[in-house]
């Protein structure tokens, strides 16, 4: 019987990642507060990450790129159902963006220092 009730709580668990993952079909059962604060707080990892690993590691660059069209889907999704949400992302967008100028920035000065 447990092991019943543990493939029922798996497979409820795994349609529920999936209809989560389904949101461009319906757009409305997406929860933008919830999803703004995620990507808020993936930004902070990043943020919070050593200066030498803001664009040097292959691993790092494909996660800002994931973030960055988390972002952009995020937006389309969010930005017209409430003004506060709205703002809120595209500061977001504004941050990410300085923050991906500023690690090629230190990759560049990084580089031409090792060259002297």
């Amino acid at each position: 019987m447990a092991a019943v009730v543990a493939i029922l709580y798996a497979l409820v668990g795994i349609y529920a990642g999936l209809a989560q993952q389904d949101i461009v079909a319906r757009p409305a059962t997406v929860e933008c507060g919830y999803r703004i604060d995620l990507l808020r707080d993936r930004l902070v990892a990043l943020f919070d990450q050593r200066p030498q690993r803001w664009a040097e590691a292959e691993e790092d660059a494909n996660a800002a790129a994931d973030l960055s069209n988390l972002l952009r889907e995020t937006q389309a999704l969010c930005a017209g159902s409430d003004t506060d949400l709205g703002r809120r992302i595209d500061r977001l967008i504004a941050l990410h963006r300085e923050f991906a100028e500023r690690g090629r920035r230190h990759a560049d000065a990084r580089r031409e220092l090792l060259a002297l």
